[in-house]
């Protein structure tokens, strides 16, 4: 199920630099999901993101409840499939609808109020750690990672950082 997808990756920045020139390559995506209720809603918004993508790169700005359903549907069961989160709390919510993620990738999370830097470029607070420790409990590998250069964290070793 779902072996189409190459890589699910939790980045605020969405679609950027890092994540089309590295790891869109590393992986061979030929298509990026981007799984946000607010940018689906949203036309403009969604635009601006296709058009971020280098020429040949398909971009599709759906739902939660869309991606779900295509996942029920096999949609993702061939292809080289990019799938990005905006945060921590979309990925879960996918899960606990019945979506199994065998990697989750975390590569970029602001810092704020009470978040704690795990890895350079990422911050996570106790709410995100156990969130993610839902997503592994599920049967996906939670790691966090900012370029494929830099070493993965194990949630357990970013989770060791928070508390």
């Amino acid at each position: 199920m779902m072996e189409g997808i190459q890589l699910v990756r939790v980045d605020f920045r969405l679609i950027h630099g890092q994540v089309i020139t590295k790891w869109s390559k590393l992986t061979d995506a030929k298509s990026i999901i981007v799984v946000n209720d607010q940018l689906a809603a949203d036309e403009f918004m969604a635009d601006i993101y296709v058009m971020a993508a280098p020429p040949g790169m398909k971009v599709d700005v759906i739902s939660k409840d869309q991606f779900v359903k295509d996942a029920e549907d096999g949609k993702f069961d061939s292809g080289k499939i990019l799938v990005l989160f905006k945060n921590i709390e979309d990925a879960r919510e996918v899960v606990e609808k019945g979506v199994k993620f065998k990697l989750l990738q975390v590569g970029g999370l602001g810092s704020g109020n009470g978040r704690t830097s795990v890895v350079k470029g990422i911050s996570v607070d106790k709410t995100d750690i156990a969130n993610l420790a839902f997503v592994q409990d599920q049967g996906a590998e939670v790691t966090f990672q900012v370029t494929p250069e830099e070493p993965k964290l194990s949630l357990e070793k970013a989770s060791k950082k928070v508390r």
